[in-house]
């Protein structure tokens, strides 16, 4: 019966690889802003070797680390920049991680806790996992996290504490606000350990912080200290972007969600349901198992605590800040899986799981019905705007510019370069030719009056009238003009290339 039931999770394990591998199956990444900003910055990397910071973050002059960069470094050499190249990369960094969680889950609460750890992880992460960007590797980084300090905390060995501090600066080099949180909620435990332990020596191992971060110092050092001068300004900082009501209200939210299930707000009395259950027989576990007593004072504090260090974040929580919360829930929802409320959590993980299959079963489908194509993310989509315009041109100069509503333009200026480059044509980007391109991304429903048009004549400073225009799909637009040499020496306004921002 056992191998029977361990056969059936490790087909639908497979079954969710696959809803998870379904984009890049056909060749098909959701590059949105993220993604498109990281592959310009592997770009960046390419051309200068030694990078000392990331992507930056949503507080102003603080920076992510490069450390993802150099991660996709060499599937983007290998791919020769192809971002499906890198997807695949990240397919089997997924995998890789399914089978690493499974280990350490096994370590810690058995085999069938383990196999159920790796089922619902798998599903949750399908709709995800063609988007390849920051959040989706601290997800990957969240069950050695644990594992680490758990295990230090069962056995007090200076290895799991070392390897437990390196997770922690992995996880600053991928988001250092996060990090930074973590670090904040891992130190006075660390300590209280080594002191109820007189273990003087394993302080030594803070070293890894400064050893593993060492890019932030030398950059704040030749910046004046820049991002220590954000951080401080963000823990000061008590203004509220939202109002205080809803700002309470999204953390009580994400609270009772535990983050089980995918965007389903209709669910929340059920998910609220289940965060009741889950606390009291944690609490039940910590008055009366001496054994499992360290684990789930741990998972209350962490939980619990990261949502209280969230005071610094005065919007909402958004999805990178949230989302590498799922590996903990699950665990800690199938650590019950071999105690005396099996029946009970087997029921609710059922439930959960159906849940999260129905939902990657549906976001497959609008990949194939919706996005493959026709979505202004689509890469596959992007790539036929600039296929289109390499078939125009045929080996001959062109110029061309790029909008976007956000300025950045972060995706059509990568999609451009790489589609262009590959097919050796002889494209100026932000350059007036005497045949010059405008490539143009679709107005956002909600602000229609974000178009292009304006732009044109306004900031790329071309007044006269397009000889064709094309429109596709996914939204985008393809504008051609014919310059003349005293219109193509009309600059325009050097603004409109912002670049990856303070690089």
């Amino acid at each position: 019966m056992k191998r029977f039931l361990y056969l059936v999770l490790f087909l639908l394990i497979a079954y969710s690889i696959y809803l998870g591998t379904y984009s890049v199956l056909h060749g098909e990444l959701n590059f949105f802003n993220d993604v498109a900003r990281d592959f310009l910055l592997l770009q960046e990397l390419d051309q200068k070797k030694i990078v000392l910071i990331g992507p930056r973050s949503s507080t102003n002059g603080l920076f992510h680390g490069p450390l993802l960069t150099y991660i996709d470094y060499p599937a983007y050499l290998l791919g020769q920049g192809n971002p499906v190249a890198v997807a695949w990369f990240w397919v089997g960094m997924g995998t890789v991680f399914l089978i690493t969680s499974f280990f350490m889950i096994k370590k810690l609460f058995g085999m069938l806790p383990a196999a159920v750890f790796v089922l619902l992880v798998s599903v949750k992460m399908a709709p995800h996992l063609n988007g390849v960007f920051e959040p989706e590797a601290m997800y990957f980084v969240m069950p050695a996290f644990l594992f680490s300090i758990i295990q230090y905390v069962k056995t007090g060995k200076w290895k799991y504490l070392v390897f437990h501090l390196i997770i922690t600066a992995v996880f600053i080099q991928l988001s250092i606000g996060i990090g930074i949180q973590f670090l904040m909620l891992s130190t006075p435990i660390i300590f209280y350990l080594i002191y109820k332990q007189k273990s003087w020596k394993h302080l030594f191992s803070f070293l890894v912080i400064p050893i593993f971060t060492a890019n932030y110092i030398i950059f704040d050092i030749r910046h004046d200290f820049r991002m220590a001068r954000a951080l401080l300004g963000t823990g000061e900082s008590t203004k509220f972007f939202i109002s205080l009501p809803d700002w309470i209200s999204n953390r009580f939210q994400n609270i009772f969600s535990l983050q089980l299930l995918e965007g389903n707000h209709n669910l929340l009395p059920f998910l609220a349901l289940i965060f009741i259950i889950l606390m009291f027989c944690t609490a039940l576990e910590i008055k009366k198992s001496k054994q499992q007593r360290p684990i789930y004072i741990l998972f209350t504090i962490y939980y619990f605590g990261y949502y209280a260090l969230s005071y610094f974040n005065k919007g909402v929580l958004l999805f990178h800040y949230i989302y590498l919360l799922v590996p903990f829930t699950i665990l800690w929802l199938v650590s019950f899986l071999e105690g005396r409320y099996k029946i009970l959590f087997a029921i609710l993980i059922l439930i959960v799981y159906i849940l999260n299959l129905q939902s990657s079963i549906s976001y497959s489908s609008y990949l194939r019905d919706g996005f493959i194509g026709k979505n202004p993310y689509s890469w596959l989509g992007l790539s036929s705007v600039a296929q289109e315009v390499i078939s125009q041109q045929k080996g001959k100069e062109f110029g061309y510019f790029v909008y976007a509503p956000d300025a950045y333009a972060y995706q059509p200026r990568y999609a451009m370069m790489y589609n262009f480059k590959s097919a050796n044509t002889k494209a100026a980007e932000y350059v007036k030719e005497a045949t010059t391109y405008v490539i143009a991304a679709p107005r956002p429903p909600d602000r229609p009056y974000m178009g292009y048009e304006w732009w044109i004549k306004n900031s790329a400073k071309i007044s006269n009238k397009p000889v064709s225009i094309e429109k596709f799909p996914n939204g985008y637009t393809i504008e051609m003009y014919n310059l003349t040499p005293q219109e193509q020496r009309i600059p325009f306004d050097p603004n409109i290339e912002l670049g990856i921002h303070f690089r």
